[in-house]
């Protein structure tokens, strides 16, 4: 270690001492260097980083510094050299006063290791302080006669410097009466003393003038000088005497200011002035003389400033008491000052770490801490300790230093800030304490993995669903923060059927969504399991896993699957076989089919959706069973087709179909012969057919033929009667106005006048008979008279003589409470009173006439905020001085019924698990209500509820005066998972308040209700029902399924399917979710042809509830491989087949030119008519009868309509109005015809109507006309449909018989 030490001269030896012990002590802990005082700054002190064993740029990267306490920095480190410098200029008498050593200690920490190392600076003395004397001139009185060797003592001069730099000497001026002489103190110090050598005398020298000077050790030296006067005087031969020559005292530093804290006292027995003594300080520090105040008569001495026992401990002081004539005498004052307990100790931090990882290792470094208490003894003995349960602890060191150190480790997670509170407290009497805080944040490090909030998820998604879907959503948190909590989701790597995971969904990173990637088919997995994992962004990540099940729910996507009886593979139907001899309820065969969904979906129904002989079979619904319904007759065919439709009970429901034969017959030589016998029939019933169609072309030629001399004899009649027409009478006796014929109904007209408004421009003409509208108009007039009464207050102004003390709340404002009258029995002024309420009430007094006041309503009143007023009513006259006195009035707010009760909670849901016992409480409603009594009082009830009104009572009830509901039964959730209820609460005011509250009570499901097995259901005497399987069945082939429901929901009702017994253990197995019973390997020849097994369903539910269901299975081929021959075979060839398809096209094609010849012959007929009315029948137009030539418009598009007008003369007035027919409207001549019985009128006046005799022939013409062409439409139509089925049968007799049946 290097020192620097500054050589003086011949004092080398001494430093090289010093430098030797130096070195010693700082080898014994302690860094020790030496600097002169007033060096400037930057001064070289030492290289402190060669000390430290440490490199100049290590200084700034383990945070090595300086700290000190209590004063200002006098050093700084050099972080480029390493050196320590001073950081400014250095007063060595500042710092350290009179000390003969001058050190400076402080601690260099070094921040990384949390290590103090002690250092200590000697600050050298150097001359830099002149020798002071406290006064400038000093003046003595001596008696002429004193006598010679008589010692005066002079002030001592003051030297800050110290050593060698102190003061060392003194010189007084030459002079033949006084010399110089030092005497040694106690202390050390020099005490000068002018000796007196030769008599003195006034008359000779009144005055004497000295100059003494103080010298310092120094180099060069320095001195200062004190001016001394000494005035003869006459002879005084007494000097003052002290009574002691050393005073001592003791007092607290905190002693009041002004205090007289010692009295001294010197005597003189001189009389007169020379007796009277002057008390006054003598060679005293400046700094002392401003703190003590002597009195200078009475030598009392008193405190002027506070003491400082840190400051000095003892204040030592000289007295000097002289008299008038210039006698001195000195004595010695220690005043002691005792300490107190008035400094509470400095807590400095030193060092501190601001925050610290979580993971912090205990006993780790938080902070250095240093105490100082400038007290001394007890007072400056300090105790330094932190408060609260925190996981840290205070480390004592040296010089009153203290480390904050962990105590155990720290979780941010839990708390991520201390406030640490370092109290310091000594052991004075009374204690004083410091506190000091430190805010500690603790930084977080990855060490919490995410969480997720659940152990275990589960989800449900329906199959089919569209690709990208969102399927769930997981989340997980992380303790820590920043990047620690950022949570990325990721999919644990997997497979599934071979196929990788990520295939099948994905997951969003960021947010946890999982999303299906394909479209899940619930019959290729039924459960996805998975694992997530969820990972942190942190150094180094923590991740934790999870474990998701995702259910594919079944929808209805597969039709049902026909087991048996199976399809031949050349695409005919099957064949089954049924005695003869068969009962009814005979078992034919059985239809098998399976569903590949589960649940409702694979619940199956078979029906029988066609069979050629009605009646005959009936199929089991649920069964499948194809039984007799009665017993097979002689007429019924021998061979039976059978439609069978199996359907699921999805929604929608699928379904598929199946076509079998069914053979009556008792053994296959039976089946042969039936075979042969059904030929020979065809052949006959062939042969009666052609025999049909020739009649039926027989028939037809002579309908035609009977139509056409029908046709003809027609047409002579009706030219016949046209003919005689022309000379019949013509009715002319009245005009057409006042009569009308209708169908040979003559009718007068008399006063009824309707109009008949014929129109051509649209598709419709209507004949409107306006008839008037009679509206039987019932007035009823009602007279209410409704007197409204208003209530108004009667007048409460001088007949008001009562005080109310009740006040209902809500009273209207203005309304009047009292009435009251002030008296004042003087007069004039002195009698005016005026009235006033001194409170803040909602109350006010209104004047009324002189003296009177009346008491009225000037805010609201509520009483449920202020239930009583006490209202001080004062009165003040005018009088001076003004006399006033006062009242009180109490007032008492009555309650009504203004505030409803109000529920505790907006609405209330409660859950319920099923099954409760009845009677059980199930929820609690509360509504309070502010009113008081009645008012207040709350009664509960049951309003409304989604409930059947009926059944609502048997369901739940409510306590009116508790708001208890009550369960009535034992709740199911199969029959009702949640129901709500509307509860009011209504008080017993007048009128009453109600308010409702809802309550949703939610019922829960427990595992109470077993599998239910819909297939394979048990036969009718409760056996088990067989299943075929044919022997060449591959391993997988699907054999039959079973198909089970549970009523519960959710996981009681999630069904898992077990083997539970096999007669051959190993040949058959079963699908776990959906219950699929397949062949596990190929049947051998030593497996038997009967097989059971016993299936269990179990559901989900705690505890787990199961059925069973027994299948017998039968290893056998179909019956179509046992009877090859019975299948759909092609018909053989009929002779007859060419001859009756030729027949029915023959009487089709006679039918069809029969029906054209109809047709044109009417056509014809009518183009040459020359009637009209019978033309109107065919052509567009209108026909009426009454008068046959009045024709429509056919120009305007008129359709034929036909109106007939009954009129009688029983009517008051009836009027038929033809429009007249002018020439400017008739109709071109080719379509009036030249028929001259046609009458047009073509003036103003009403037109006669003749009436034509041949119409109703005409009529039986056009009826008989119409019934033709229809017959022989519908018979042309049936003919062409049955050459229709006929040429698309492959055989001509079975299409030829249906086709009749079909025309008949």
């Amino acid at each position: 270690m290097a020192i620097r030490v500054k050589a003086l001269g011949c004092r080398r030896l001494v430093l090289l001492f010093l430098f030797l012990g130096l070195l010693l002590e700082a080898q014994a802990g302690k860094i020790r260097y030496s600097v002169s005082e007033e060096t400037d700054k930057g001064f070289i002190v030492g290289n402190i980083a060669k000390d430290l064993g440490l490199q100049p740029q290590e200084l700034m990267e383990r945070g090595v510094r300086i700290v000190s306490r209590g004063r200002k920095q006098l050093f700084a480190l050099n972080p480029r050299s390493g050196s320590l410098v001073t950081a400014g200029r250095i007063d060595r008498e500042e710092l350290c006063a009179q000390s003969a050593r001058c050190l400076v200690s402080f601690n260099v920490l070094v921040e990384d290791k949390m290590k103090l190392f002690p250092v200590e600076v000697e600050i050298i003395d150097i001359n830099d302080n002149t020798p002071e004397f406290q006064l400038e001139e000093v003046e003595f009185k001596m008696n002429e006669i004193t006598a010679p060797g008589t010692r005066i003592p002079l002030p001592s001069g003051q030297d800050l410097d110290v050593g060698m730099n102190s003061l060392q000497s003194y010189q007084l001026s030459s002079n033949p009466h006084f010399s110089l002489d030092a005497q040694q103190g106690s202390d050390g110090s020099q005490q000068p003393e002018m000796v007196l050598q030769s008599p003195l005398d006034r008359e000779e020298e009144a005055v004497h003038h000295f100059l003494l000077t103080a010298l310092d050790g120094g180099n060069p030296a320095s001195s200062g000088t004190l001016r001394i006067r000494v005035q003869v005087v006459d002879a005084n031969d007494n000097p003052p005497a002290f009574t002691q020559a050393v005073y001592h005292t003791s007092v607290p530093e905190n002693v009041p200011l002004g205090t007289q804290l010692l009295m001294v006292k010197a005597t003189d027995p001189d009389e007169g002035a020379n007796g009277e003594v002057t008390y006054s300080f003598h060679n005293i520090d400046h700094k002392m003389a401003q703190i003590f105040h002597l009195d200078s008569y009475t030598g009392e001495i008193s405190s002027q400033e506070p003491l400082d026992f840190e400051e000095y401990t003892i204040y030592p002081m000289e007295i000097q008491a002289q008299d008038g004539a210039g006698l001195m005498a000195r004595a010695k004052v220690l005043v002691k000052v005792l300490d107190i307990n008035d400094n509470a100790p400095e807590v400095t931090i030193t060092s501190v770490t601001t925050s610290v990882p979580e993971n912090f290792p205990p006993g780790a470094i938080i902070a250095l801490i240093s105490v100082h208490d400038q007290d001394s003894g007890d007072n400056g003995h300090t105790s330094c300790s932190i408060s609260g349960n925190l996981p840290f602890k205070l480390e004592k060191l040296d010089d009153n230093y203290y480390r904050l150190v962990t105590d155990k480790t720290m979780d941010r997670e839990l708390t991520s800030q201390y406030n640490i509170t370092v109290t310091a407290i000594d052991q004075g009497t009374p204690t004083l304490s410091t506190e000091t805080h430190i805010s500690l944040q603790v930084t977080d490090i990855n060490d919490n993995p995410p969480v997720f909030p659940q152990d275990f998820y589960s989800t449900y998604i329906l199959e089919n669903n569209p690709r990208g879907a969102s399927i769930f959503c997981v989340t997980a948190h992380d303790a820590d923060s920043n990047e620690n909590a950022q949570v990325t989701y990721s999919l644990v790597e997997d497979t599934i059927q071979g196929v990788p995971l990520s295939s099948y969904v994905s997951i969003n990173s960021d947010t946890g969504v999982l999303y299906a990637l394909r479209s899940f088919d619930y019959e290729q997995f039924q459960d996805l399991q998975l694992r997530l994992m969820a990972r942190d962004s942190g150094d180094p990540p923590l991740s934790s896993n999870v474990s998701v099940s995702i259910f594919v729910l079944d929808q209805n996507d597969n039709t049902p699957e026909i087991l048996y009886p199976a399809l031949p593979t050349d695409g005919s139907t099957g064949v089954e076989l049924a005695p003869r001899s068969a009962e009814p309820g005979y078992l034919v065969t059985k239809v098998v089919a399976v569903d590949r969904d589960s649940g409702q979906n694979s619940w199956l129904s078979y029906r029988l959706l066609k069979a050629s002989e009605p009646g005959l079979f009936t199929v089991g619904l649920h069964t499948g069973e194809v039984r007799t319904v009665r017993a097979l007759l002689d007429r019924d065919a021998l061979k039976q087709s059978l439609v069978v439709a199996v359907q699921d009970h999805g929604q929608p429901p699928l379904s598929a179909t199946i076509t079998f034969t069914v053979a009556v017959a008792d053994s296959i030589p039976e089946v042969l012969a039936d075979l042969d016998s059904i030929e020979s029939s065809s052949h006959w019933d062939n042969s009666s057919f052609t025999l049909h169609l020739v009649v039926a072309v027989a028939a037809v030629s002579c309908v035609f033929l009977a139509f056409i001399i029908t046709l003809l004899v027609l047409r002579l009649r009706s030219w016949h009667r046209l003919r005689a027409q022309t000379s019949a009478s013509v009715l002319a006796g009245l005009p057409t106005s006042h009569f009308v014929g209708v169908d040979r109904v003559g009718a007068f007209l008399q006063t009824y006048s309707h109009e008949v408004s014929l129109t051509a421009d649209s598709r419709g003409s209507h004949v409107i008979f306006p008839q008037p509208n009679y509206a039987d108009t019932l007035i009823s007039q009602e007279s209410c008279e409704k007197k409204d009464f208003l209530s108004v207050p009667q007048s409460l102004l001088e007949d008001k003589k009562e005080t109310f003390s009740q006040i209902p709340e809500g009273s209207d404002l203005g309304t009047v409470i009292a009435l009251i009258k002030v008296q004042d029995q003087d007069s004039e002024q002195n009698g005016l009173v005026t009235c006033y309420i001194q409170e803040e009430v909602p109350f006010k007094l209104e004047s009324t006439s002189k003296n009177y006041y009346k008491l009225v309503i000037d805010g609201a009143l509520d009483r449920e905020q202020k239930a009583e007023y006490n209202v001080t009513i004062a009165a003040t006259d005018k009088g001076k001085p003004a006399l006033s006195s006062s009242t009180s009035v109490t007032l008492h707010i009555r309650d009504v019924n203004d505030n409803a009760p109000v529920f505790h909670q907006a609405t209330y849901v409660v859950h319920v698990a099923e099954n409760n016992p009845p009677g059980a409480s199930i929820a609690h409603v509360t509504a309070s209500d502010p009113d008081l009594g009645p008012n207040g009082q709350v009664a509960y009830s049951i309003v409304a509820s989604d409930l059947e009104p009926r059944a609502l009572s048997s369901y739940v009830s409510v306590n009116p005066q508790s708001g208890v509901v009550f369960a009535q039964r034992a709740f199911d959730h199969e029959q009702r998972r949640a129901f709500e209820l509307t509860l009011q609460a209504r008080d017993h005011g007048s009128p009453a308040l109600s308010s409702n509250v809802s309550l949703r009570v939610l019922v829960g499901d427990r595992n109470d209700n077993a599998p239910r097995v819909l297939y394979p259901a048990l036969g009718p005497d409760g056996s088990a029902l067989f299943d075929t399987v044919p022997r060449a069945a591959q391993p997988g082939y699907l054999v039959t399924k079973v198909v089970a429901v549970d009523a519960d929901s959710g996981h009681n009702a999630w069904l898992s399917y077990h083997v539970l017994q096999a007669s051959e253990p190993g040949l058959f197995s079963v699908g776990l979710r959906t219950g699929e019973v397949r062949t596990a390997r190929a049947l051998g020849d030593r497996d038997a042809a009967r097989q059971r097994l016993l299936v269990a369903v179990r559901d989900g539910g705690q505890p787990p509830l199961s059925a069973t269901a027994t299948l017998l299975l039968v290893f056998a081929d179909s019956l179509q491989e046992a009877l090859p021959d019975l299948s759909e075979r092609p018909a053989p060839s009929d002779p007859q087949a060419e001859l009756q398809f030729y027949l029915v096209v023959a009487l089709a094609l006679i039918s069809v030119l029969f029906l054209l010849a109809v047709i044109l012959a009417v056509a014809l007929h009518l183009r040459r008519s020359s009637s009209p009315t019978a033309r109107s029948c065919f052509k567009p137009g209108l026909c009426v009868r009454s008068s046959p030539g009045v024709l429509p418009s056919y120009s305007e598009g008129t359709l034929p309509y036909s109106y007939n007008l009954c009129v009688s003369s029983q009517s008051a007035k009836t009027e038929f109005n033809i429009h007249n027919l002018t020439l400017e409207t008739a109709p071109p001549g080719d379509l009036l015809g030249e028929d001259p019985s046609v009458d047009i009128g073509t003036s103003n006046e009403d037109p006669q109507i003749a009436y034509d005799s041949s119409f109703s022939h005409q009529v039986r013409f056009c009826r008989l006309t119409y019934i033709l062409s229809l017959y022989f439409i519908f018979n042309s139509a049936s003919l062409i449909l049955v050459l229709v089925h006929c040429s698309s049968d492959g055989s001509g007799r079975g299409g030829i018989l249906d086709g009749l049946r079909l025309v008949s």
